[in-house]
This record gives C-alpha cells, structure tokens and sequence, in this order.
C-alpha cells in the first residue's frame, strides 16, 4: 500500500462515494464533514487491505477500483463473497474498540480506498446524530443484499446465479463497446467467479460455454461481454422459473 494522501487528486476518488443514492440522503453538513476527513489509500493488486480479525480501526469505501471480500470456510476452502466496486462502504464502521474485521479484504486491480478514521467519525457522530440512522439504514440495506444472495444459493440453480452475477458485474464495472453490448472491464479470474458462485471451475466453464453458444456473452481480449443486457435479463428469469 502507498502511504495515505490528502485528496488534491484528479479524478477525485471521493466523486464516486458522493455520488451514491444513501450518500445523497445525508444532511449537507454530515456529506462535507466526511468528504472532508476522508483520507486516500493507494493499493495495487493482490495488496491487502485488512485481515480477518485485525481492529477495526476506520470507516472505509472503494473510490476507484474494486476490492475483493474474501474468508475460508470451515473445511479450509477459499470463498471470496463479494467485489465491492466504486462508490461501496465496505467493512464495519469502528463504533466500539472492541470491534474486529469479519473477513479479509484485498484490491482487485489497482485500487484507491477512502478511509474516515475512528477518531474523525466518532467526531462526525457527535457533531451530527442524524448519522446514527442513516448508518443503520446503510447496515440494513447490506442486510437485505446478503439475504437476497443467501435465497439466490437456495432457489436458484447455477446457470441462473451466474447471469444475475454477471449482469450485476455488467452494471458496475460495464463499458459500453458495439451494437448495445457491454464489456466487463473487471477481470475476475474463473476460480474467484467459481468461489462467488460456489462451485467449482469446471461446472463454471461447463456454464461458461452454454452461454456462449446461446450468443448470451462472448469473449473480448480476456474480458466477458454481454451481447444484451435485456436478452441475458430474460433468460435469467427463464432459467430461475
């Protein structure tokens, strides 16, 4: 990780948080107070963020980049739960000393992170009460994310779980390219995707290729592509009835 910096940076890594739908729900004074105090960190791939069990010790968000949330399961086998990309809070915030981290966390990509310290946002919080519930709503809206995941592995079958997973990659990390497709600008190597999903790499590439020869995605210079965002939609809802 590079040192951390004052944010006099062109972009601005702190537009993306800004312009999120719970950020805009937040008091004038509460947005200038944290844009204020937020602090850059610069990782490079692979570079971790935090380890499984280290205090939490500040609030952080993906400016740029993604970060890759990850664990291992009781069997020793590597799960990775989730890419966080741009403008998403991810960790807890440090409410009490006693808190630790959950999970691992490590850059995909080259990766800036925004960090609110536990100091700053105990002050914050001080300052602005009106913090404390829009947290909880925060809280409560990963709540309903993880639930929807959860009932996903329940009533879903594979092929179903990968196209809502690459539709959801497709709209946050997507660039628009020919004739209405998107390229996945996000790498995600097959073992990463095969753990989000959880299963292994071959039943992965077996799906893979279904959906390529139903002309769903394509291959672009390693990136997955979405030939139609409205077509794969169609066809997740067919595969999930």
């Amino acid at each position: 990780m590079r040192a951390g910096s004052p944010l006099a940076l062109a972009p601005d890594p702190r537009n993306a948080v800004a312009a999120t739908g719970w950020f805009a729900t937040l008091s004038p004074g509460i947005r200038h107070d944290l844009l204020r105090t937020m602090q850059v960190r610069r990782y490079e791939d692979g570079d971790t963020i935090f380890r499984q069990g280290e205090r939490v010790e500040a609030w952080l968000a993906c400016g740029t980049g993604a970060v890759r949330i990850s664990g291992v399961a009781d069997n020793g086998r590597a799960l990775t739960l989730a890419i966080v990309g741009a403008g998403r809070w991810f960790g807890d915030p440090p409410i009490s000393a006693q808190d630790v981290r959950s999970h691992d966390a490590q850059a995909h990509g080259a990766t800036c992170v925004l960090a609110v310290s536990g100091v700053d946002l105990q002050r914050i919080l001080d300052l602005h009460p009106g913090l404390y519930p829009a947290l909880l709503r925060l809280q409560a809206l990963r709540l309903r994310q993880v639930f929807k995941v959860v009932d996903d592995l329940g009533s879903l079958g594979l092929g179903a779980r990968l196209g809502r997973q690459l539709l959801h990659l497709s709209r946050t990390h997507g660039v628009p390219c020919r004739g209405g497709e998107v390229r996945i600008g996000l790498r995600v190597r097959q073992d990463v995707l095969a753990e989000m999903l959880g299963c292994s790499r071959q039943r992965l590439n077996q799906h893979l290729g279904e959906m390529m020869r139903a002309q769903l995605i394509r291959r672009e210079a390693g990136n997955l592509v979405v030939r139609d965002r409205g077509v794969l939609e169609r066809w997740v809802d067919g595969a999930g009835s």
